[in-house]
């Protein structure tokens, strides 16, 4: 398995414009060629099959060296990655790999098999008991079909960068004889084969001749199945069309458009509710309640599904989504979700998405709000990616099913393995089954028997049998006190003895400096620490390094408690989350004591109540991860302290004992799901940028834009990574909106020249993302596109067209918050074959306008001084009679504008 980072962005497909002329290869071998490009340099692979569907993303190899990730061709034979870096016109070889494979060559140490719970684990006295009720058992209702199939071709995909075509088809399970309108469960399945056999399509999608399309929306029936015989309605899409096209035409993996399908289902739902909707089924109507929506993706559907609640929160309707769950996700953007319950399963032999990113949906979001929510992140030891759909699944579907994990012989996860800890197949689904189930019928339905699978408080529930979850829980924020996060220097965190104690975050391997010093070595082995596909360099979960330095002594952290926060009576538990480090070889085997006003002190070895401190399994092909994981200790377990009047909480860490990892003390209280709402919060996006390269030293502006006014302060992170030629500095930074703000511009270094260069521009991609405080994310992707403004030589020297110009750049901000201009004409009405005069204001001086009447290009000018452009156009005699849209776009300033005017005989 070839190692990878995922810390690099792929361009776009719509940011290299091709370029017309045939152009030779500076470098190729027997199936790959470097070519010259708009872009910089086109490096393909071309491939022997196509190429496997997965929720990973193909990454291209060149010499070894991680450049990108690729854009596929429709028929998945073919992989590109354009890229500036001038070492790849030197390539003596390039080959495939993926985002997000497991590094062979990380340190490991020896097998370690996993550990069973400390005997006597109190649970918190006021939480309930573990419940021997089974989520996944039948119901009292009947279950019914209402499944639907509008066809192939009927949604439009958002995102996709043309009016591309999806279906819209689902599963559909109902609780026939339950009264009144039921709670809706939407599920969206993960990216795979869409289409099998026989020819495929030339444009990707419908299926072509004699294929098999892959049902993978039915490979969740038995969730579904469960669900329904218990009160819900569940809804099943198929996303089929995104996963035959994301490759090729998005440039956010299909995040948005998944979201965007799973609305636009929930739309035609509440039509199919009111009977409005004669396509669907009448057992449909009246029985919805679309204020009560829970939604779960799988795989790249758990990007969706985070990004169709975002998207929800911004409607003038939006549906009542009160709980997420992502399975097994990818999180390519690092995105947040506020005002959600929300549980993200993380399977520990994931052989596709085998980094575990989703872990930062839970990290990134548990405290960026101030929210009101449940957060669950559950690890599950022995499970797969693939084995949670049983379309995906050898045995249960006879095509394009497969196990994911790549080495059966492997001591931790492989299936041939005496020691293994992998579940088989019917037991990762029935794990999968009760996951979902119980965490649906917890969130929307308020059965409270189910709050130990995703409290964290260490009582697995008798029905999920011998199953191992590791379950980490961020309590509701309005009742849970935090005491130190970590995240950042504190005066009142304070450390004695020999131990050093740093502020970390992400990991050494990560291509741009960190800002922080690296918590551990490598990236793909430490989910909470990995960096994200379309945010590399952004911070992953700062948290708190301990190392002893010296035995025999060790030392200790000390957490100061102020009087005023000090009375912990009301609370149920003290919580921690930790892991040894990637580098330790023993278990994290520290104390916690808790000191009172009056000095009193009362201690509790965390190895005596949680396994949270201990290494987890890794083997020499699958090194073990390093994941955060909760301990809650009851407050019952501290006696002879007034826990009335708390002063300070210690973390004893002992010499023998590597180096630690510290996040999250926290005082909790009774467990709960707290209070989730739909609340309508501003976005952030990143406006695309186009400058003049300059002839010397300068910088860029780019402009990060909220949709209204900011009402609390809010912070989003602008990265701009990918840089591989000396024209612009990687930069990455948070971008801090102050109540009342609506834009902020980032500066850029740039360095210009006065040489010519092959490419008329060069795109280098841009992203936001983790937003916090009082916005979500909107666009996250945007492009800066730096204009060669010496003049433009083919490989052979000769000269050729440069870009159009794109002007003096003005304010970035003002650029970006412009309001379309109003195309003038000079008559309302014209007759064919007359003249008809288009104007408008406001671009950049001397930028390139082009104008379009309807659909076509009416002609291109230059704006004057004052950003001033007209254009005389001649009405031809083709022209239909009736009114016609005129519109302008700036190519520097990305100004548009409208207007119309009619033709008359």
């Amino acid at each position: 398995m070839t190692a990878v980072l995922t810390c690099v962005l792929a361009a776009p497909a719509h940011a290299a414009p091709a370029v017309a002329a045939v152009v030779a290869p500076v470098a190729e071998g027997d199936d790959w060629s470097v070519t010259p490009s708009a872009g910089g340099y086109d490096v393909t692979l071309n491939l022997d099959a196509p190429l496997p569907i997965r929720a990973a993303a193909p990454v291209l190899l060149v010499d070894g060296h991680d450049v990108g990730v690729g854009r596929t061709s429709l028929d998945q034979r073919r992989v590109t990655v354009t890229t500036t870096d001038p070492a790849v016109a030197r390539a003596d070889d390039v080959s495939l790999a993926w985002t997000s494979d497991v590094d062979p060559s990380a340190p490991s140490g020896t097998p370690n098999a996993p550990q069973a719970a400390p005997s006597g684990t109190p649970a918190p006295s006021d939480a309930p008991a573990p419940s021997d009720a089974d989520p996944a058992a039948a119901g009292p209702y009947t279950v019914a079909r209402a499944d639907y199939d509008l066809g192939d071709q009927v949604e439009t995909l958002r995102g996709f960068g043309g009016n591309r075509k999806g279906e819209m088809r689902a599963a559909v399970f109902l609780p026939e004889d339950a009264p009144g309108k039921r709670p809706v469960v939407v599920f969206l399945h993960g990216r795979h084969e869409a289409c099998v056999g026989g020819t495929p399509s030339n444009a990707g999608w419908p299926c072509g001749r004699r294929q098999t399309e892959i049902p993978s929306y039915r490979g969740y029936d038995a969730a579904a199945t469960a669900l329904a015989s218990n009160g819900y309605v569940v809804v099943s899409v198929s996303a089929n069309a995104i996963n035959a096209l994301d490759g090729t035409y998005a440039d956010d993996g299909g995040a948005l458009a998944r979201g965007q399908l799973v609305l636009d289902h929930l739309d035609l739902l509440r039509r199919a509710d009111a009977g409005h909707e004669p396509r669907l089924s009448p057992l449909l109507v009246g029985r919805l309640d679309l204020g009560d929506v829970g939604l779960m993706g799988h795989s790249r559907g758990g990007d969706g599904v985070v990004r169709a609640a975002l998207l929800n929160e911004q409607r003038a309707q939006p549906f009542g989504i009160r709980a997420v769950m992502p399975l097994a996700p990818t999180d390519f953007g690092r995105t947040t979700l506020p005002d959600t319950d929300t549980a993200v399963v993380l399977p520990y032999c994931d052989g596709d998405v085998s980094d575990l990113q989703g872990q930062h949906f839970f990290d990134d979001s548990r405290t960026a709000f101030g929210d009101d929510v449940l957060r669950s992140s559950i690890l599950v030891m022995g499970a797969n990616h693939n084995f949670f759909n049983t379309t995906w699944t050898p045995g249960k579907y006879p095509l394009a099913s497969s196990d994911d994990w790549w080495d059966d012989t492997d001591p931790v996860c492989g299936t041939s393995s005496s020691t293994s800890t992998r579940l088989s197949a019917d037991a990762q689904s029935a794990v999968g089954t009760s996951l979902v189930s119980g965490f649906f019928r917890l969130t929307l339905g308020g059965e409270q028997q189910f709050l130990p699978y995703f409290d964290g408080s260490g009582r697995q529930p008798a029905a999920l049998g011998s199953a191992d979850l590791r379950v980490s829980a961020s309590l509701p924020g309005a009742s849970r006190r935090d005491l130190a996060l970590f995240a950042a220097a504190d005066r009142a965190v304070t450390t004695t003895g020999q131990v050093t104690a740093t502020t970390c975050a992400s990991a050494t391997d990560v291509q741009a400096k960190p800002a922080l010093p690296a918590c551990v070595a490598s990236s793909s082995n430490a989910p909470d620490f990995t960096p994200a596909w379309l945010a590399p360099a952004v911070p992953a979960t700062p948290s708190l390094h301990v190392v002893p330095t010296r035995t025999p002594t060790g030392g200790q952290v000390h957490v100061a408690v102020p009087a005023d926060r000090g009375d912990l009576s009301g609370f149920s538990a003290l919580s921690v989350r930790i892991a040894p480090d990637d580098g330790s070889r023993t278990n994290a085997d520290v104390t916690l004591r808790v000191r009172d006003a009056a000095g009193h002190v009362a201690s509790q070895r965390l190895a005596d109540v949680s396994r949270s401190g201990q290494r987890l399994p890794g083997s020499r092909n699958a090194p073990r991860k390093t994941l955060l994981q909760q301990a809650q200790v009851p407050l019952t377990a501290f006696t002879g302290v007034d826990l009335t009047a708390v002063r300070e909480v210690t973390v004893d860490v002992p010499a023998g004992n590597g180096g630690v990892l510290l996040s999250d003390l926290s005082v909790l209280p009774a467990s709960s799901v707290g209070h989730p709402a739909v609340v309508d919060r501003p976005t952030v996006r990143i406006a695309d940028r186009t400058v003049d390269e300059g002839s010397g030293r300068g910088t860029v502006r780019a402009a990060v834009v909220l949709s209204r006014p900011a009402q609390q302060t809010t912070t989003a992170y602008f990265d701009l990574s990918e840089v591989y030629d000396e024209h612009l500095t990687p930069t990455m930074q948070p971008v801090v909106f102050r109540p009342g703000e609506v834009c902020r511009a980032v500066s850029v270094p740039l360095l210009g020249d006065r040489r010519p260069s092959t490419a008329p521009t060069t795109g280098y991609p841009m992203t936001v993302s983790n937003t916090q405080g009082g916005a979500v994310l909107g666009d996250g992707v945007g492009t800066l596109t730096v204009r060669e403004d010496d003049g433009v030589r083919d490989d052979r020297g000769r000269t050729v067209a440069s870009a159009v110009p794109v002007g003096t750049a003005g304010d970035a901000c003002a650029e970006a918050t412009a309001a379309p201009t109003t195309v003038g004409t000079s008559a309302a009405t014209v007759q064919r074959g007359k003249r008809v005069t288009f104007s408008a204001s406001g671009f950049r001086a001397g930028e390139s306008v082009l104008f379009r009447v309807d659909q076509g290009v009416a002609g291109r000018v230059t704006s004057d001084g004052r950003g001033r452009v007209s254009l005389a156009w001649t009405v031809s005699a083709s022209t239909a009679v009736g009114k016609h849209a005129v519109s302008v776009s700036g190519a520097g300033s990305k100004r548009v504008g409208s207007g119309s005017f009619a033709v008359q005989r």
